[in-house]
């Protein structure tokens, strides 16, 4: 893997980050919405981090076509 960091953030880097884009946006974040927007950011986050901790190599691509598969017993 080559120059990959953890991209974890912290609380005040959230809230931030969050402050920065509503403003970008023009985007009003009622009070009572805040903690729940600042809890699925720090999720999101948290599972970028997952994935960008993964190692890939050079034979690693991502596919061309993505073709869903039905799930067991279902329907797609």
């Amino acid at each position: 893997m080559i120059g990959v960091r953890s991209m974890a953030l912290t609380p005040q880097q959230i809230e931030a980050l969050v402050a920065a884009n509503a403003a970008a946006l023009d985007l009003h974040i009622a009070a009572a919405h805040k903690p729940g927007v600042l809890a699925f950011l720090a999720l999101a986050a948290g599972m970028a981090d997952q994935v960008m901790g993964l190692p890939l190599g050079i034979e690693d691509e991502p596919g061309s076509v993505f073709t869903p598969v039905a799930p067991e017993g279902g329907t797609p």
